[in-house]
């Protein structure tokens, strides 16, 4: 069932009501489009409209719309058009198409894929459009762009909140690995795919290793791509330095799950473990790439595309979505170029960042340190295997019982009135219902039979 057509709402400012009314009937004129409409860019049309309609400030440049919450590089290529021709342009240049105007293009391709853009090193090779739309909104903006919103807390999949009164904060950069005077990125720094040599790609009945995808990358897309264990996360990405060969990590990694992994981890709350893990490596843009249908999925297409949602909605995580592993293997491959082609064009305007690129040991030492957990936080992970018991449940239990054995002794001194007991920790916290409280009882001082989900 189609979503209900947008209505028009009440423009605050009268001189914004041109502006409003060209992203309406855009908004209107995409949803007509016969490949549809995705529902996260509608959202982003969406939140963007409702801010425009709000803004106090006059919109008369692009340079202007582009300070309105909601709006990122994808919304000013669409929006560029309405604006005058002197408007500051704050979308990422045009480069010449293979065959266009029947000139080969010059020099390699440089990328952010894309409609109409050949995304890869071969000639005339183009990415999806719907793929575009996706790496486009998961890369952060290059030099000029303002206003960010976080994928945690808006509808536009953008990054960071910058201020809006400034034109770059530390905010909105990613850290930069060492830069010497006059060096431009490509002549001190070959960037490489490192894939975690764990991963397997493809069906159960056919699975591809991840040495065969590193190698299909590769060649396709002529990229460096290398397979090694990695402490955290599917896939990262670093700057080898070309001379001195140290490698720094650069801002981006990719945790990859295909639908049927992605319902189990789900039900044993593995994906919960992982996703704070990302969230604590020291690295700043965290992709969720998601593999297949959720459709597809027995039993687990609500909790998945729940799942998806809660962890770009309010996670901070961009959500990538592939058709399957050969899908999976352009997304790497154009995302290897758009990283690339970002890098390259901020290295130098961007270079004195406080931030500075982790090398991959101390990446890799950050990450081992995230592997040691407290007592307390083990026994967190394993009440949170008990029905009914969230993780904010678990965290609040551990808050007055932090080990098992002090739990216990709580129940000792009630023993004999079962009542009290099962309602012993949901008298603790308001967090805590009355299913969790005597389910965990039951686990710890019961029979542990009979836990109701």
């Amino acid at each position: 069932m189609a979503p209900p057509a947008p209505m028009q709402l009440k423009v605050r400012l009268p001189e914004n009501e041109e502006v409003a009314r060209a992203l309406h009937e855009k908004r209107l004129a995409m949803r007509e489009q016969p490949s549809g409409f995705k529902e996260h860019l509608d959202r982003t049309f969406g939140k963007a409209y409702h801010n425009v309609c709000a803004a106090t400030e006059p919109i008369r440049t692009l340079k202007d719309f582009s300070k309105i919450k909601g709006v990122g590089p994808w919304l000013i290529r669409c929006m560029k058009g309405f604006f005058a021709e002197s408007s500051q342009d704050l979308s990422p240049a045009k480069r010449n198409v293979a065959g266009e105007n029947g000139k080969k293009p010059r020099g390699p391709k440089r990328c952010v894929p894309k409609k109409k853009t050949a995304a890869s090193g071969s000639p005339g090779k183009e990415a999806p459009a719907n793929l575009n739309c996706q790496i486009a909104l998961s890369l952060p903006p290059c030099q000029g762009t303002l206003d960010l919103q976080s994928a945690g807390k808006m509808d536009s999949a953008e990054f960071n909140v910058l201020d809006k009164n400034s034109v770059l904060t530390d905010h909105s950069i990613l850290a930069m690995p060492p830069h010497q005077s006059n060096e431009e990125f490509l002549e001190a720094y070959e960037v490489v795919l490192i894939l975690d040599d764990r991963e397997n790609f493809g069906s159960r009945s056919r699975k591809v290793a991840s040495r065969k995808v590193a190698d299909n990358i590769c060649s396709q897309f002529n990229v460096s791509v290398e397979v090694k264990r990695l402490p955290v996360g599917d896939g990262i990405w670093i700057a080898r330095h070309r001379k001195f060969l140290t490698e720094y990590v650069l801002d981006f990694i990719v945790e990859r799950k295909n639908v049927a992994d992605l319902g189990s981890s789900i039900r044993d709350n593995r994906y919960k473990d992982q996703k704070s893990r990302l969230q604590n490596c020291g690295l700043r843009k965290l992709i969720y790439l998601v593999e297949g249908d959720p459709n597809t999925a027995n039993g687990s297409v609500a909790s998945i595309k729940t799942a998806c949602f809660t962890t770009e909605l309010f996670e901070g995580f961009d959500v990538l979505r592939t058709t399957g592993y050969t899908d999976t293997q352009r997304t790497y491959g154009y995302l290897t170029q758009s990283i690339i082609d970002y890098y390259s064009t901020n290295f130098c305007s961007l270079a004195k960042s406080d931030r500075i690129c982790p090398t991959y040991d101390e990446f890799e030492g950050n990450c081992r340190s995230l592997q040691k957990k407290t007592v307390s936080q083990i026994f967190a992970l394993q009440l949170m295997q008990v029905p009914q018991v969230t993780e904010k449940v678990a965290l609040a239990v551990i808050e007055f019982y932090p080990t098992l054995l002090s739990l216990a002794r709580a129940y000792s001194m009630l023993e004999g009135d079962i009542c009290s007991q099962e309602e012993m920790l949901k008298n603790k916290s308001k967090v805590i219902n009355a299913g969790a409280s005597r389910n965990i009882f039951k686990l710890v001082w019961g029979d542990g039979c009979n836990l109701q989900a």
